[in-house]
C-alpha cells in the first residue's frame, strides 16, 4: 500500500470514529450541532493528561489536549511522574495446540505462541533491546551449563529449537547460539574486571568467578528486559499468561524466547535505515475534514480583521468568534490521519498544545523594510529545541483563504515538496528542526488576504506524558518570549527596535546557513564522537558514515526520503572523510617524486567529478531512484565508456595511492584505504544487483 493510499485508509477510520461519536450527524453552524460537537471536545480537553495537570490557560504555559491518536489513551494514574503501561495487546484466546504434528511438523504450536508474544512486542526499541537482553540471558544459561559440564544440554536445546520453529528462525537461532558458545565466562570476567579498573573508580578484583558472571548475565538480562517493557509502555507477555493462570507457559516461553525475539526483529525488517536515513516528516493534508470550521473562520476574519501593512496575529481561544472553530480543527480527523502516517501510534503520543495556536493574517502591500515580517522570507526554524530526543513540536498550518501566490518552501527537502497552501488544506512541519521560508510563485496573485490558522502539537514517546508536558512547556515558553519580541519589532520606532529587528533577522540567517550546510545534530555527533571515543573510534565513526547513508538510503527508499538532508549529510561526512585521508597522506608526499602518482590518481577523482556534473546533484544523490526526477539516459563521457564511473573513479584513485605509497603506509592506513575501497565496491554491487 502506498503512503497516499494508507493515508486515505487512516482518514476513513478517523472519520468513521468521529461520525459514530456524533450520532452520524454532520456538524453544522446553523443548526447548532457544530457548537455542541465542539463543546464535547472542550469537555474532553478538561483533563489533558491526568488529574494533576488541570491548569488554567496561560499564554506562557501549554495546555495539552486529548490524545490525537486513537491508540494512545490518556493515563489514569494519580501520579503524573509514573510512566503508564497503556499498550493494548490482543493475544489469541484459543487453546494452545499440543500434538506431535503441531509441534514438529506444522509448527502450529510455535505460531500460536508467536502471535501472542508479538502482541506485547510492537515497539521497535523494545524489540531491539530484547535482542540484547535475551541474548545476554541465554548466554549466561549456556555458560552456566558449560561450567557444570552439561554442554549436552546446550546442544539438546539447540536441536529442540531447530525442530520446532520455522526454518529461517531456526537457522538464525543456531548461528547465534553456536556463535555465543565459544565466548566463555572466564574470559568475559577478565574483560569486565579490566574495564572496571580502567574506566571506573571501583576497586574490582583481577577477575570474576565464571559462575558469578553467568548468574549476573542472567539477572541483568531479565531485569533489563523488564525495563525495556516499562520504557516502551508495553505489558510483558509473562504477566499476561500468569494472570490467566497458565503457569505452564513459563517453560514454553523460556524455551522459545530467543527465536521469538529473532522473529520480532525479522518482522521489523531493517532497523538500520531507521537510524541512518532521514525521512520527509512534513505533513501534507489536501483537505481537512473540518471544512465548515475553516469557512466560519474565513468569514470572521473578513468581518473583524482590518487590513494592515504588517501581519496580524490573533490568539483564537481569546475570541468567542474563533474559539469553537479552532477547537474543531485542533482535533481534525484528516490532520490526525496525516500524523499517523509518520508517527506510528504504538510509538508516539500526539497531543495539541492549545495555547501556542494562533490566527495569522498576512500584511497588505509590499515588504519595504527589515522588520519581524522579513523573517518569514528568510530560511528559518521556529524554535531552539532540536536537541530534545524523541520529541517534536509540530506547527500545522491550515489554509483559511484561497492561495496560489505564497509558497512555503523547505530548504532540506526536494523542491517538489514546496507547497502553496490553499483553502481547506493543511501543511505541518517540525517547529524546531525543519528549515523553511516563504516566497511568491511567479505570475500569480491572490484575490483575498492570505489567512492561516497555526496549530501546534507535541509528539513524544508513547506513554511518556511527563516528558511530553515538559517539552510542551519549554516550547510554549519560548514561543511566548519570541512572540513578544516579534510584535515589538513589527513597527520599529526607536533605534533599539531597529537594532532588535536586524538582530532577529541576522541570527535567523546565520542559524539557517549553519543548519542547511552542517546541521546541529551532525555537529553534536562529531563532537560526541571526538570526546567519547578513542582516536581510532573517532576515525571510524566519521570516515564511513556517508557510505552507510548511501547504502541504507538505496536499500530503504520508503517512506519518502528527505532529499536535502541526504545531500547535506552525505557531502558533510564525505568531506570529513577526505580530511582524515589528507591528514594521513600529506606527510608522505615528497615532491617532485610523487607527482606521477598524484596525477594518475587525479584522473580517477576527475572522472568522478565529471560523472557528477553529467548527472547533476539531484540525480547523483538518487533523485531518480527516489522518484524526485524522472529517469534519464545520460550521454557523454564518462558514461557509455566506463561502467559506474562515479564509483570506479574513486576506487581507481584510492587504488593508485595505495599502490604508490604502499611501503610508507602503516597497517592502520592500509586498512583505512582498503575499507574505503570495500565500501565503494559494496555500494556498486548493490547498484548492480538491486538497481
Amino acid at each position: 500500500m502506498s503512503r497516499n493510499e494508507s493515508f486515505h485508509a487512516t482518514l476513513i477510520k478517523h472519520l468513521l470514529v468521529s461520525q459514530k461519536s456524533n450520532n452520524n450527524d454532520e456538524p453544522c453552524l446553523e443548526s447548532g450541532e457544530f457548537g455542541a460537537n465542539v463543546k464535547k471536545i472542550r469537555r474532553d480537553r478538561g483533563a489533558p493528561l491526568d488529574s494533576s495537570l488541570s491548569t488554567k490557560r496561560n499564554p506562557s504555559l501549554a495546555t495539552m489536549g486529548p490524545t490525537s491518536t486513537s491508540s494512545a489513551p490518556d493515563a489514569t494514574s494519580k501520579s503524573s511522574s509514573k510512566i503508564i503501561v497503556a499498550s493494548v495487546a490482543k493475544p489469541k484466546n484459543t487453546p494452545l495446540p499440543i500434538s506431535a504434528s503441531s509441534i514438529f511438523w506444522t509448527k502450529e504450536t510455535y505460531a500460536h505462541v508467536a502471535a501472542d508474544f508479538h502482541a506485547f512486542h510492537k515497539h521497535d526499541l523494545n524489540v531491539l533491546a530484547h535482542l540484547f537482553t535475551t541474548t545476554l540471558g541465554v548466554w549466561g544459561m549456556m555458560q552456566l551449563a558449560v561450567e557444570y559440564n552439561c554442554t549436552a544440554a546446550v546442544h539438546a536445546y539447540g536441536l529442540l529449537v531447530l525442530l520446532t520453529t520455522p526454518i529461517r528462525t531456526a537457522l538464525l537461532h543456531s548461528i547465534l547460539l553456536y556463535g555465543m558458545l565459544p565466548v566463555n565466562a572466564n574470559h568475559m570476567g577478565s574483560l569486565l574486571s579490566n574495564f572496571l579498573q580502567s574506566y571506573t573508580p571501583l576497586q574490582a578484583p583481577d577477575s570474576f568467578s565464571p559462575i558469578h558472571v553467568c548468574l549476573a548475565a542472567i539477572a541483568l538480562g531479565y531485569g533489563l528486559q523488564d525495563l525495556a517493557h516499562y520504557l516502551a509502555c508495553e505489558q510483558t507477555y509473562m504477566n499476561f499468561y500468569m494472570a490467566a493462570s497458565k503457569q505452564y507457559m513459563l517453560v514454553i516461553h523460556s524455551l522459545w524466547l530467543l527465536p521469538l525475539v529473532i522473529d520480532s526483529i525479522l518482522m521489523k525488517s531493517l532497523l538500520l535505515p531507521k537510524l541512518l536515513v532521514t525521512r520527509n516528516r512534513c505533513l501534507v493534508v489536501p483537505m481537512v475534514a473540518s471544512k465548515q470550521a475553516v469557512d466560519a473562520l474565513r468569514t470572521w476574519i473578513n468581518v473583524n480583521v482590518k487590513p494592515t501593512k504588517e501581519t496580524t496575529h490573533l490568539w483564537p481561544h481569546e475570541h468567542a468568534g474563533t474559539d469553537l472553530a479552532v477547537t474543531q480543527l485542533e482535533h481534525d480527523a484528516a490532520i490526525q490521519a496525516a500524523f499517523e502516517q509518520i508517527f506510528a501510534p504504538h510509538h508516539y503520543s500526539i497531543k495539541p498544545v492549545i495555547d501556542m495556536n494562533e490566527i495569522y493574517v498576512t500584511a497588505v502591500g509590499p515588504k519595504t523594510q527589515i522588520n519581524s515580517d522579513a523573517v518569514f522570507y528568510t530560511p528559518h526554524t521556529d524554535g531552539p529545541y532540536w536537541w530534545l530526543p524523541g520529541c517534536s513540536l509540530y506547527r500545522v498550518l491550515v489554509g483559511v483563504t484561497p492561495n496560489k501566490k505564497v509558497r512555503t518552501r523547505f530548504n532540506l527537502q526536494h523542491s517538489s515538496c514546496d507547497q502553496a497552501l490553499d483553502l481547506h488544506g493543511a501543511l505541518g512541519f517540525d517547529y524546531n528542526r525543519e528549515l523553511h521560508w516563504i516566497d511568491h510563485v511567479p505570475n500569480t496573485h491572490n484575490s483575498e488576504r492570505r489567512s492561516l490558522v497555526k496549530l501546534h502539537y507535541i509528539v513524544y514517546p508513547f506513554g511518556w506524558h511527563k516528558y511530553g508536558r515538559l517539552a510542551a512547556h519549554l516550547n510554549a515558553s519560548y514561543n511566548t518570549w519570541a512572540r513578544n519580541n516579534f510584535l515589538k519589532t513589527l513597527r520599529p520606532a526607536t533605534v533599539s527596535d531597529h537594532l532588535l529587528a536586524w538582530w532577529i533577522w541576522l541570527t535567523t540567517w546565520v542559524n539557517a546557513m549553519f543548519e542547511e550546510h552542517i546541521g546541529w545534530a551532525n555537529l553534536t555527533y562529531v563532537l560526541a564522537s571526538y570526546a567519547l571515543l578513542p582516536p581510532l573510534g573517532f576515525l571510524i565513526a566519521t570516515s564511513f558514515r556517508h557510505y552507510a547513508v548511501y547504502i541504507a538510503t538505496f536499500a530503504s527508499r520508503q517512506p519518502a526520503v528527505a532529499h536535502g538532508y541526504l545531500m547535506r549529510d552525505a557531502k558533510l561526512y564525505k568531506t570529513i572523510s577526505m580530511l582524515h585521508l589528507a591528514r594521513r597522506f600529506s606527510p608522505l608526499v615528497v615532491l617532485p617524486r610523487d607527482v606521477p602518482a598524484l596525477l594518475i590518481a587525479s584522473l580517477g577523482f576527475a572522472t568522478t567529478l565529471l560523472a557528477t556534473a553529467r548527472l547533476g546533484m539531484v540525480r547523483t544523490y538518487f533523485g531518480s531512484e527516489l522518484g524526485f526526477v524522472p529517469p534519464k539516459w545520460i550521454n557523454g563521457f564518462p558514461y557509455g565508456y566506463i561502467p559506474h564511473p562515479m564509483i570506479n573513479g574513486q576506487i581507481f584513485g584510492f587504488g593508485v595511492l595505495l599502490w604508490w605509497f604502499w611501503n610508507d603506509l602503516s597497517t592502520e592506513n592500509v586498512a583505512l584505504m582498503l575499507a574505503h575501497i570495500g565500501c565503494y565496491a559494496t555500494h556498486m554491487f548493490q547498484e548492480i544487483v538491486f538497481g
